[in-house]
């Protein structure tokens, strides 16, 4: 029969695994402060520089949870971004506060400094007011209705929605997300657009693309998730067919989520 393992060896290996995490932590903390140095003129949070690595990291871990390497990256780039410049977050207590708190916390860590607001609109114009902020926000759909400030012509264009909350688990629509004024871009070939249309080019749209899912409506527009990405410079292709088409975000799916 096999011996067991001598716990005694296997804590000092424990400790020694320790002590080499905090170097590298140390390590990395370093280097961010570096970051700052070189991102003069770039907004400190890139969500989809951090999304696409967060996501190549989970499928390197191997036997690794994807949630665990989600929870561990989440501090690790909130204590960089903290360091590298003055981001809030922007927090709408609407609904489950708790629950909400728990979410933002798995998505960003615990070193971002945080402000609440007891709604959307003041959240969302502290953010539009904030060039290094966040909202973070109920997700578009039944009396959440807010993204149509986003529009051409409403009070926060400009802002864009850019990630989801949470990162992780089997869910194809996120309960809460983030809006900033960060540009739009491509996470990886799993993103989908966030494209509102007109009520008058429902059916042009469904045409169009099929497979657009209704995700929300507020007066004349109605918000559709897209199935893939749609770069601003290929928009024009969709508005030939439905004019009143405009992106106002994107998301990368839920690490778990069935592609």
């Amino acid at each position: 029969m096999a011996s067991k393992p001598d716990i005694s060896r296997l804590r000092v290996d424990i400790d020694r695994v320790d002590k080499a995490l905090l170097g590298l932590i140390a390590e990395r903390l370093g280097l961010a402060a570096q970051v700052r140095a070189s991102k003069s003129g770039m907004r400190v949070w890139r969500p989809s520089r951090e999304e696409s690595h967060v996501r190549e990291l989970a499928e390197a871990a191997g036997t690794t949870s994807p949630e665990l390497v989600s929870r561990i990256m989440a501090e690790l780039m909130s204590a960089s971004l903290a360091i590298q410049g003055p981001m809030v977050l922007h927090i709408a207590l609407e609904g489950d506060a708790q629950s909400l708190a728990a979410l933002v916390r798995d998505r960003f860590g615990a070193s971002i400094p945080f402000r609440h607001y007891p709604t959307t609109s003041a959240a969302l114009a502290a953010t539009l007011a904030d060039p290094e902020g966040v909202a973070i926000l109920p997700a578009p759909g039944g009396m959440h209705r807010w993204w149509n400030a986003l529009l051409p012509g409403g009070a926060m264009e400009g802002l864009n929605i850019l990630a989801g909350l949470p990162r992780t688990g089997a869910q194809d629509w996120p309960r809460a997300v983030a809006v900033a004024g960060a540009d739009i871009a491509p996470s990886g070939p799993q993103d989908r657009s966030l494209i509102a249309v007109k009520h008058e080019d429902i059916s042009a749209a469904k045409t169009l693309e099929p497979k657009a899912t209704l995700r929300a409506e507020a007066g004349e527009y109605r918000l559709y998730h897209w199935p893939e990405y749609v770069a601003q410079d290929t928009l024009g292709e969709i508005k030939s067919k439905v004019p009143s088409a405009f992106i106002i975000g994107v998301l990368p799916p839920s690490l778990g989520q069935s592609q």
